[in-house]
C-alpha cells in the first residue's frame, strides 16, 4: 500500500477512458493516449463555466469527455451544468473538495452537496481507491442512462496509506466500457424525467459490472456488519469511512452497533437505508455539513424522510411499523474525529431520551458533545 494523491488518481482514470479531459486544477499530468490507443486532448483553464460549455460541445459531437475541478468553482457554473443535463449527455465531472478550514461555513464536502439540486447523479468517495473505482462506475452509469454524474472526492489534509483501486488495464477498460463511444446515450429520451427512471438501474448495473471484472465490491451504501443491530451510525464520504473503520472496536466493547456509509447521494438510496436500519432503536447521523436553520443536516433530513416514506407504505420502500430515534450530529469544519468522540456518540444513543437529539462536535477531541441550538 502507498499514499497516492486523489487528484492524480482521478487524472489517471480519466486519461485512460476519455478522448478529451478538461482541467481546472494546476499541476495535473495526463497520459497522451487512452486505453483504446486514442489521443487524449487536455484543455486547461480557470474559467469553469467556459470549460463546462466546451465539455457539452465535445460530448454532443460524440467524444467521451470529463472535467476535473474544485467543488467550490463548480458553483459558478450551475446554469451551464443544468443545460448540459437537459441535453441527455452522459459525461462525468470530478468535484474535488479542499480540507475544511476551522471556522469556515461552506467548505469541504458541503460545497459539493450544494450542487445536489441539479439533475445530475452524485457519488461521494473516500480515498484514492474510491477515486478510481467510482470514476469508472460513474462513467458507465452516465453513458447508459444519459444522466451526467458528479464524483465528489474529499482531499484529506495529509496523505494516508490505503489499498489501491482497480488496475487500469486496457483489457479491463475495454470490457467495462465497451470501447470508445459517444457520450450521448443511444436511446432517445421519452420524457424530461426519463433519466431519473434509468439512472438507478444504470448505476446498479455499473457497480455489479465492475465487481465482476475486478472482485472489488461496490454498492450505493456500505454496511458493517451485515446484520441487524440495535444502534446505527450513518455518514457519508470520509466521515462514513471513519464510522465503518471504528465499528469493530465498538462491537468488541459490547455495543450492538452497525455503521453505514452512503456512497450514492443522487439517486439517493432511501429504500436501501431503511432496509439496513429499520430494526435499529436509535441512529446517529454524523456529517460535516451543518445547517442550523434546517433542524438537521442534509443526510439526517434525507434519512428521516426515507423512514417517513416507509412508514406510509411508499412504493419501493419496505413496510415498517415505527421510526427509530434519529440523532443529527454535525462535525465542525477542520475537526478530526478520534475514538473518544465516537465513544461519546454511542453513549449518547445509549442514554435513550436523556440523550441529545442534535449535537455539534467542535471542541478538542474528547471534549464530548455540545448541544446544538435549534
Amino acid at each position: 500500500m502507498k499514499a497516492t494523491d486523489i487528484a492524480g488518481a482521478v487524472a489517471r482514470v480519466e486519461g485512460a477512458t476519455c478522448q478529451r479531459v478538461l482541467v481546472a486544477l494546476e499541476g495535473l499530468e495526463l497520459p497522451g493516449e487512452n486505453a483504446f490507443g486514442e489521443r487524449v486532448t487536455v484543455e486547461r483553464g480557470a474559467d469553469v463555466p467556459a470549460l463546462v460549455r466546451r465539455m457539452a460541445r465535445a460530448a454532443a459531437e460524440g467524444e467521451r469527455v470529463g472535467l476535473i475541478a474544485r467543488a467550490e468553482d463548480l458553483a459558478g457554473a450551475r446554469a451551464d451544468l443544468a443545460r448540459l443535463a437537459a441535453g441527455g449527455l452522459g459525461v462525468v465531472v470530478h468535484a474535488l473538495t479542499e480540507p475544511a478550514a476551522p471556522g469556515s461555513v461552506e467548505s469541504g464536502v458541503a460545497s459539493a452537496l450544494s450542487l445536489d439540486d441539479l439533475p445530475w447523479g452524485m457519488l461521494v468517495g473516500s480515498g484514492t481507491a474510491d477515486a478510481i473505482d467510482l470514476a469508472l462506475v460513474a462513467r458507465r452509469a452516465a453513458e447508459d442512462s444519459g444522466c451526467p454524474f458528479f464524483v465528489v472526492h474529499e482531499r484529506p489534509p495529509a496523505s494516508r496509506l490505503e489499498p489501491p483501486g482497480v488496475a487500469l488495464t486496457r483489457e479491463l477498460v475495454e470490457a467495462f466500457l465497451g470501447g470508445p463511444r459517444s457520450s450521448r446515450p443511444a436511446q432517445p429520451a421519452t420524457s424530461e424525467r426519463a433519466f431519473a427512471e434509468r439512472a438507478p438501474f444504470a448505476l446498479a448495473s455499473s457497480m455489479r459490472g465492475l465487481e465482476a471484472l475486478s472482485t472489488r465490491r461496490h454498492d450505493v451504501i456500505e454496511r458493517a456488519p451485515g446484520k441487524d443491530c440495535g444502534l446505527g451510525l450513518v455518514g457519508i464520504g470520509a466521515l462514513g469511512d471513519a464510522l465503518l473503520a471504528d465499528v469493530e472496536r465498538q462491537r468488541a466493547a459490547g455495543h450492538d452497533v452497525a455503521a453505514v456509509r452512503v456512497v450514492a447521494w443522487r439517486p439517493f438510496p432511501g429504500p436501501r437505508l431503511v432496509k439496513a436500519l429499520h430494526r435499529a432503536l436509535a441512529i446517529t447521523v454524523l456529517e460535516a455539513v451543518d445547517r442550523p436553520l434546517a433542524g438537521s443536516g442534509p443526510l439526517a433530513l434525507h434519512l428521516k424522510a426515507s423512514f417517513a416514506d416507509a412508514l406510509t407504505w411508499a412504493p419501493d420502500y419496505p413496510g415498517i411499523g415505527r421510526i427509530p430515534r434519529i440523532v443529527s450530529g454535525a462535525v465542525a469544519a477542520g475537526r478530526e474525529l478520534d475514538a473518544t468522540d465516537l465513544d461519546a456518540v454511542v453513549d449518547n444513543l445509549l442514554a435513550d431520551e436523556r440523550g441529545k437529539r442534535s449535537f455539534v462536535l467542535d471542541g478538542p477531541p474528547g471534549a464530548g458533545l455540545r448541544a446544538a441550538v435549534r
